[in-house]
C-alpha cells in the first residue's frame, strides 16, 4: 500500500509493527483523499498544509512539491501556494491588535490623534470586493501605511489569475484550520467566501478532511527515531 499523505518507506514499516492500526488507518485515508476535488488541488491542499509557518514540516513540503508537479501544477502555481503561506502572518495582529485596543481602553488610553489618511487605494479595493476583514478597522485606523503594503502583497493572488478565487478560498481554509494554526475567525471567513463562490458542503468536507490527516505526520516523523533508538 503507498499512501500520498505518508512516507511510504515510514507506511511500510508502520505496518510492518501493527498491521491492524496500519491497515485502519489507510482505510481512513482512502475516505479524506477529497473525492471532490480536483487531484492537483489536492496537492496544493497537503503542500500548503506542511509549508505554513505554524508547521514548516520539511519532509512533507518536499514530497507534496513532487506530488503537485505530477499532478500538473506549475512553477508558478506552486510559488503561489508559498505567497499564501507567507501572508498567514497577518492573524498575529488580527489577533492580537483588537486585544491591544480592548486593554488600552481599560486603562482609558485613547487613540492618538487623528493624522491626514494618507491614500489607501488597496485597502480601498479591499473594502470594495468585501474582502476587508473587520478585525483589521483597527489597524487600519492606527497604521494605514502598513495595511496598505500587505495588501498591496497580499491581494494579487486573488487577482493575477494564477489560481482561481474558489481554489485560494479552500488553501485559506486549509491553512487557517490546519492543526497547528486553529485560526477559527479565519476559517470561518473562507468557508463563507468558498460558499459563496459556488463551492458544496461536500468539497469544504473534503478539504476539512485532507487536513485532519494531518496527524499523521507525527507517525511520520517519530517512527524512524524509534527504530534508530532501539538499534543503538
Amino acid at each position: 500500500m503507498r499512501k500520498p499523505g505518508m512516507n511510504p518507506q515510514v507506511f511500510d514499516r508502520l505496518h510492518a509493527m501493527d498491521p491492524a492500526w496500519a491497515t485502519a488507518w489507510a482505510a481512513l485515508d482512502r475516505q479524506s483523499a477529497g473525492a471532490t476535488l480536483d487531484p492537483k488541488l489536492v496537492a496544493l491542499i497537503r503542500l500548503n498544509i506542511d509549508v505554513t509557518a505554524t508547521h514548516l514540516y520539511a519532509p512533507g513540503v518536499q514530497r507534496h512539491v513532487r506530488a503537485a508537479l505530477d499532478a500538473g501544477a506549475s512553477r508558478t502555481e506552486i510559488l503561489a501556494v508559498f505567497k499564501l503561506a507567507a501572508v498567514i502572518g497577518i492573524h498575529a495582529l488580527a489577533l492580537g491588535v483588537p486585544m491591544l485596543e480592548a486593554e488600552l481602553a481599560k486603562r482609558n488610553i485613547a487613540d492618538p490623534a487623528a493624522a491626514d489618511k494618507p491614500a489607501t487605494p488597496v485597502t480601498d479595493v479591499v473594502r470594495a470586493r468585501g474582502m476587508f476583514n473587520p478585525l483589521w478597522e483597527t489597524l487600519s485606523r492606527w497604521d494605514p501605511v502598513w495595511l496598505e503594503r500587505f495588501l498591496a502583497m497580499g491581494l494579487p493572488l486573488w487577482t493575477d489569475g494564477v489560481l482561481s478565487p474558489l481554489w485560494i478560498e479552500f488553501l485559506c481554509i486549509s491553512g487557517d484550520a490546519a492543526i497547528t494554526h486553529l485560526y477559527g475567525h479565519g476559517t470561518q471567513r473562507h468557508i463563507q467566501a468558498a460558499l459563496e463562490l459556488g463551492a458544496t458542503r461536500e468539497q469544504v468536507l473534503d478539504v476539512l478532511k485532507i487536513v485532519s490527516l494531518q496527524g499523521i505526520e507525527s507517525m511520520e516523523l517519530a517512527l524512524p527515531m524509534l527504530d534508530a533508538a532501539l538499534k543503538s
